[in-house]
């Protein structure tokens, strides 16, 4: 009945159409190709015409609307000025731009289920949140962002609203979602749900540093942002991974709130969600205050480091011997001892490495240690870096080295998005993610341009452990690269993957040390029998002096075929001359089976 229902009006609206095909249906004809109604439609140009990203079709009024802003505005004129109010009810903030562009006449209908939504929400602010990279979700691997809608509700602002755009990928994804997600193989949407489940999901349960921003939207703008995303709830657009993801289709929901923005036409390629959060931040007049939200772990690393050696043993016993034993100890380091201790039960039980009852009893020993003591302490406020000073997330580099007694010059060029000698500032320290880096080279003695590398994705986190916490060091690494057989001496192209796990230590804040087991798989029509497998044993060391970074690393890899059996050196340093430049130097020496490899390189890195 519906769907006959709707065919009838999109007849109806053709047959209208027709009758004012000679005029300017009430001015709408200048009006649809203004900033106001392509962002409200969601409308991007591709330089010949406009294309809605919304793909569901029930966001549309008009047969041609996803791809006709006109035809689709002259079809929302003629709903309000005619007697659907259930169709009405859908789109609150068309009507509000219209009514106050005057093009339409006729009063909004009483709607009981958007305004059970707006009473819900009650908006008094609106929050543009990002919160850091989590190394263990792919999907999170270069942070992510949502809005938050602030409640005029008394009391905290976890009792606000999220508004968090995701791909749909069902409760067992498959396999292959990073490369589907990279493909558009999912549709994603909005969902609105409190801020207290987006606050334990991201900074307890997944230990990720959020940043708040509080935007200065006036009345009006909070009503619309309301009203449009009532618009769009239900409603789906493809989802891709690296371009129109979760940070693009904000960008495009606070344009059409204010569309004097123009967010999401500076991403026309690619939207990094750090790079979306320097975008907002550098709006004119949009961000009104910043807050900065460590998470649970962070917070008990920063309480643990500031301590002395007697409260650090202390802490030590009070959580894995339940010893409250501070007698030696003054009262003041007391409550800053079972307060961190608190907080670490709390951290252990929604990381599901304590159950219920253990749970209990521990959380019930630490206050009842804190309630003994009267000394209430200021505790010292975790400084996080600003996102928006970090680096861009493109690097292209460029420079010239010697390979074996042979110059070539290097061009290489990274979309995304960090690594670990690149500048640490506003950036989860240890984590290195690169996407997509394409290295070419010019050799000059056979004067020719070869491909030299293709890093379809190099993940790795180095994160030290200490007494209380024992994360896992690993390396994921998926490239192409050019190798030589050094039995028939000829080149070609090989396929790697990697992936390997293991520890790291820190020396001292500046100084880690690492080791990893890696597995080793390659594969290249040229090899002996097309390919080889392997294990190979790691060590490294990695230091961070600010704007001098240095990563030394060995490893001796046995494989199945000599070709693969290898013993690789490698030295890497970088220097930063400021934000978005550096220089940066490499040395590598490659044991093989047949000719080694000696190669030096010197070269610099852009930013942007």
């Amino acid at each position: 009945m519906f769907c006959l229902q709707k065919q009838l009006r999109r007849v109806l609206i053709s047959l209208l159409f027709s009758f004012f095909a000679f005029s300017d249906l009430y001015g709408a004809g200048h009006f649809a190709y203004s900033d106001e109604w392509l962002a409200l439609g969601h409308y991007q140009s591709d330089g010949k015409g406009y294309e809605s990203t919304i793909d569901t079709e029930n966001f549309f009024l008009s047969e041609n609307g996803k791809v006709n802003p006109e035809d689709e505005l002259k079809a929302t004129i003629l709903l309000f000025e005619g007697n659907d109010n259930e169709l009405k009810c859908k789109f609150p903030a068309r009507y509000m731009v219209l009514k106050k562009r005057k093009l339409i006449t006729k009063d909004f209908p009483q709607c009981k289920d958007y305004e059970q939504y707006y009473d819900d929400l009650r908006p008094e602010g609106v929050t543009f949140i990002f919160t850091d990279a989590y190394m263990n979700n792919p999907s999170s691997l270069f942070g992510h962002t949502l809005l938050r809608v602030d409640t005029a509700r008394k009391g905290t602002q976890l009792l606000a609203h999220g508004a968090n755009y995701g791909a749909y990928i069902g409760e067992n994804p498959s396999p292959l979602y990073p490369l589907l997600g990279l493909v558009g193989g999912y549709y994603g949407g909005f969902t609105i749900k409190p801020y207290f489940d987006i606050i334990n999901t991201y900074n307890n349960v997944e230990n990720r540093d959020i940043w708040e921003f509080e935007l200065n939207f006036s009345s009006e703008e909070k009503d619309l942002l309301v009203a449009h995303l009532w618009e769009l709830s239900g409603v789906q657009a493809r989802y891709y991974f690296l371009g129109r993801n979760c940070s693009y289709m904000l960008m495009e929901t606070l344009d059409a709130v204010r569309p004097e923005l123009k967010m999401a036409q500076e991403f026309p390629l690619q939207t990094i969600p750090t790079d979306t959060v320097k975008k907002v931040y550098q709006a004119q007049g949009l961000v009104k205050k910043i807050n900065y939200r460590p998470s649970r772990q962070n917070k008990i690393k920063y309480n643990y480091t500031l301590m002395n050696e007697q409260e650090q043993n202390a802490t030590e016993q009070a959580i894995f011997k339940q010893n409250y034993n501070f007698e030696n100890l003054s009262e003041k380091s007391q409550a800053k001892i079972t307060e961190t201790v608190y907080q670490y039960i709390q951290y252990q039980y929604v990381a599901e490495n304590l159950d219920l009852r253990d749970y209990r009893k521990q959380s019930f020993m630490a206050l009842r240690s804190r309630s003994k003591l009267k000394t209430k302490i200021d505790e010292d406020e975790l400084q996080g870096q600003y996102p928006f000073l970090a680096h861009g997330s493109m690097r292209a580099t460029f420079g010239a080295g010697v390979r074996n007694g042979e110059g070539f010059q290097e061009l290489s060029y990274r979309p995304a998005y960090h690594s670990l000698t690149d500048n640490n500032y506003g950036f989860l320290r240890g984590a290195e993610i690169n996407f997509l880096n394409t290295t070419l080279r010019h050799y000059d003695d056979d004067d020719k341009y070869v491909l030299e590398k293709f890093e379809l994705l190099g993940i790795r986190s180095v994160s030290p452990i200490n007494k209380l916490f024992k994360p896992i060091s690993f390396q994921i690494l998926a490239n192409i690269n050019r190798e030589n057989n050094f039995d028939n001496q000829k080149n070609g192209y090989v396929a790697n993957f990697v992936v390997g796990g293991g520890g790291t230590y820190a020396l001292n804040n500046n100084i880690w040390l690492f080791a990893m087991m890696n597995n080793h798989l390659a594969y290249g029509g040229f090899l002996p029998r097309n390919q080889w497998g392997g294990v190979g044993g790691q060590i490294g060391i990695l230091i961070d002096a600010g704007n001098l970074r240095t990563l030394v690393e060995a490893e001796k890899v046995f494989a199945s075929s000599k070709i693969g059996a290898k013993a690789v050196y490698k030295a890497e340093i970088a220097y930063s001359l400021n934000r978005d430049w550096a220089w940066e130097g490499r040395y590598k020496y490659q044991q093989n089976y047949g000719k080694d490899i000696d190669e030096m390189y010197l070269g610099i890195r852009s930013y942007f």
